[in-house]
């Protein structure tokens, strides 16, 4: 008897912050993970980009980086179906009527919104995740196990520091701007910020480290084409890649800590 309620217990019952926010992002995960529709939205977008790879012919290559490099790129507008996805999180709770069922909860709001960014995040990734290592298994199949290893620190520089930027925005800013108002903000801020370049003359991010898909670290370090910064006359150096990765980082880090603190002021308790 001991043993099963023991196995029963609520995972939010356990003591120390740590353990509450383990609990909820384990929830949230298994939640967002089951989801249909992250994996059609996610990997549609992502077939409906590598349907037509660009640049024209990069496949023909023989260094793995550039490949790897080039094939991160053509992933560019996954983040746009992550954040669509993730956006209705913030409101559900209110939708559902469950705000005062969780604020009596012993977890807290800390727990529940890093929880909530964590779990749902790695779940909405999930679909990625696992687009690029099906595309590792057909490119090792044909070029050998060396771009495995190429194609795992490729994916940790390149596509997973916008993931985690669109992750956190996406679990935050619909507290203030609702769903519907934030994907369209997101797409049209997607669209200008990473993918209307200097030659069209609108101010825009990029080509610059503050654009969100990677053209930094893809050329410093694995020499892939670029497109914006080249049009700069920018050649991005490795301290600029890690300039570029710090500050989606930091953004994120910030939506999540600034959001905590407005919840934690509106919160009656």
């Amino acid at each position: 008897m001991t043993a099963v309620l023991q196995r029963t217990a609520p995972p939010t019952t356990a003591q120390g912050w740590w353990a509450k926010t383990v609990a909820a992002a384990r929830y949230e995960y298994l939640m967002q993970v089951r989801r249909p529709a992250l994996w059609l939205v996610v990997l549609g977008l992502i077939a409906l980009r590598c349907a037509s790879p660009f640049p024209p012919g990069f496949t023909s290559t023989t260094d793995h980086t550039f490949l790897v490099a080039d094939w991160a790129g053509n992933f560019m507008l996954c983040p746009i179906g992550v954040g669509a996805v993730l956006a209705d999180r913030a409101r559900r709770e209110a939708r559902l009527g469950l705000n005062d069922l969780l604020t009596s909860t012993p977890t807290g709001i800390g727990p529940r919104l890093w929880g909530k960014a964590v779990g749902a995040g790695a779940a909405s990734t999930t679909p990625v995740a696992v687009a690029w290592v099906a595309l590792l298994g057909y490119l090792t199949a044909q070029r050998g196990a060396g771009v495995i290893p190429v194609g795992l620190a490729a994916f940790a520089a390149i596509i997973l520091p916008g993931l985690v930027f669109v992750v956190a925005c996406s679990v935050t800013v619909p507290y203030l701007t609702g769903p519907v108002l934030y994907r369209l903000g997101l797409f049209g801020y997607w669209i200008w910020g990473n993918m209307v370049g200097p030659r069209f003359g609108i101010p825009t991010p990029a080509g610059t480290p503050f654009e969100a898909i990677g053209e930094y670290p893809a050329g410093a370090w694995f020499h892939g084409t670029l497109f914006d910064a080249r049009q700069r006359g920018i050649t991005p150096t490795g301290g600029e890649a890690v300039l570029s990765i710090a500050f989606l980082l930091l953004t994120a880090l910030a939506a999540l800590v600034i959001t905590q603190l407005v919840l934690t002021r509106r919160s009656p308790s």
